[in-house]
Order: C-alpha cells, then sequence, then structure tokens
C-alpha cells in the first residue's frame, strides 16, 4: 500500500498578525513621489510605463520612480526563509527613495 503525504495549510492566516491603520489618502498626487514596485507578474515591463505616462499627465509634477529601480517582491522572495529579508530591503528603498504612494504588483 502507498501512502501520501499532505500539507495542510491554515487559511485563517498566519498568527501574531498585527492590524495597523492606514494612512491618510493623499488628495493629490502633484509634488509627490510614487514609487512602482513589480512582483513579475503578467506584462509589468509593458503596463508600468503606460501608467506611469498617465499619471504623469495628469499630474504634471508627480515623481515616478520606475520598479526598475526598486527590489522585486516576487511571490517565493515572500516564502517563509526570505519573508523578513525581502519586507526589509523594500522598506529600506522606499524611505530612500522618499515615496508617498506605491503601486504594487501589476494584473493579469
Amino acid at each position: 500500500m502507498m501512502s501520501t503525504k499532505l500539507k495542510v495549510v491554515s487559511p485563517v492566516g498566519e498568527p501574531g498578525v498585527k492590524e495597523i491603520s492606514p494612512p491618510p489618502s493623499l488628495n493629490t498626487l502633484n509634488g509627490k513621489t510614487v514609487c512602482e514596485v513589480w512582483n513579475g507578474g503578467f506584462e509589468g515591463h509593458v503596463s508600468f510605463p503606460i501608467v506611469r505616462e498617465m499619471l504623469q499627465k495628469r499630474y504634471p509634477d508627480v515623481k515616478v520612480i520606475p520598479y526598475t529601480e526598486l527590489p522585486m517582491a516576487t511571490i517565493p522572495s515572500f516564502g517563509s526563509a526570505n519573508k523578513a529579508q525581502t519586507l526589509e530591503a523594500l522598506r529600506v528603498a522606499l524611505a530612500e527613495k522618499g515615496c508617498d504612494a506605491v503601486i504594487t504588483g501589476n494584473g493579469g
């Protein structure tokens, strides 16, 4: 008889997660710095430049930091062994760039 091992994951989420209050919404993006963070998903190299151009047309004084100047936040990089390191590298990079807002991921 062959035995099968299954890994079970709780749908409840990670233990010890604290709720935090979101920061206040920005009234405008004029004069703000918006940073792009790509997760390596579908066609980000195509969509981010389009979104960037649209933002710059609508908000002439916005500064957009392209995803190429920030660490990628891929799904594998959030595995349990790498999660803390990935988040810290991203936090440091966003702080160094002076980000007021972040565009994350990429839809498919």
